[in-house]
């Protein structure tokens, strides 16, 4: 079985390794938040394109903002790793995307089919990112951790099926759609009808069972710790009285020695 690590460089998007310098991997992980609202940015577009729907960002600066962003996030961790030419190996997609976006910084127009396999080279590389950076939030068993990985899936499928499926009017139906559906209710007041829309939701259901399982598994973990850490506490505040006591018999007993020393000696 593939684990996410190795899909991840067979994708090529692995991202900063463990095993790398701690200054790379927080690098990496600054530039987590920029893609995170960059793929959002990109399927608020495509949503914005395909219901005639006016977006207020420009598309060709935004497209010259990712692309530098693809740049700057490739050089800089580059230069920072300890092994550079193993993390642009793991990481040859951002390479496709910086060649293909080159005419983007010449100024010239793009024709539509370059620069849409552009954009989705984009978007699948940034939710790679984001599927990398959930999975380790995940694996922290934390609860704010699951909770903030939880908001960050639902999100980013909402405003997925916006785009996949015309029967959704607004990233807002989607979000509420995904949400009912990640936590299994499904109301039914909003339901893919396209193929392309019951294929992702499909998806998303499997998603949602582990998901939802997760965050009830950390739930129930959170409140145990709690209860382990009460139970702590108060053997440590048993141990504590039981040493004050020890050492007060010892104290007892010196004195007691004392005392019939005293009464031998008379």
């Amino acid at each position: 079985m593939i684990d996410g690590r190795r899909l991840s460089r067979i994708i090529g998007a692995a991202g900063v390794a463990s095993t790398e310098k701690e200054i790379a991997r927080k690098v990496g992980v600054v530039f987590e938040l920029p893609m995170l609202m960059a793929a959002l940015g990109i399927l608020l577009r495509w949503w914005g394109e395909s219901s005639n729907v006016d977006i207020i960002y420009d598309s060709k600066y935004f497209d010259i903002f990712l692309w530098g962003l693809f740049v700057s996030e490739s050089l800089l961790l580059s230069f920072l790793v300890n092994h550079p030419l193993r993390y642009l190996k793991e990481n040859w997609l951002n390479l496709v995307i910086i060649v293909l976006g080159l005419p983007l910084l010449a100024g010239w127009d793009m024709d539509f089919a370059a620069l849409r396999l552009l954009r989705m080279l984009i978007v699948f590389s940034l939710l790679v990112h984001v599927g990398s950076r959930v999975e380790k939030m995940l694996a922290q068993n934390a609860l704010s951790a699951t909770l903030l990985a939880s908001a960050i899936v639902i999100v980013m499928s909402g405003v997925m099926m916006a785009v996949l499926e015309p029967g959704i009017e607004s990233p807002w139906d989607g979000i509420w759609w995904a949400w009912v559906t990640v936590t299994t209710v499904g109301y039914g007041d909003i339901v893919p009808r396209t193929p392309q829309g019951r294929l992702f939701g499909g998806i998303i259901i499997l998603m949602g069972i582990g998901l939802f399982s997760m965050i009830t598994a950390t739930f129930a973990a959170y409140f145990i710790s709690r209860k382990e850490d009460e139970v702590l506490d108060e053997e440590r505040s048993q141990y504590r009285r039981m040493g004050d006591m020890e050492e007060r018999l010892y104290n007892l007993e010196g004195k007691v020695d004392e005392i019939l020393a005293e009464l031998r000696k008379k």
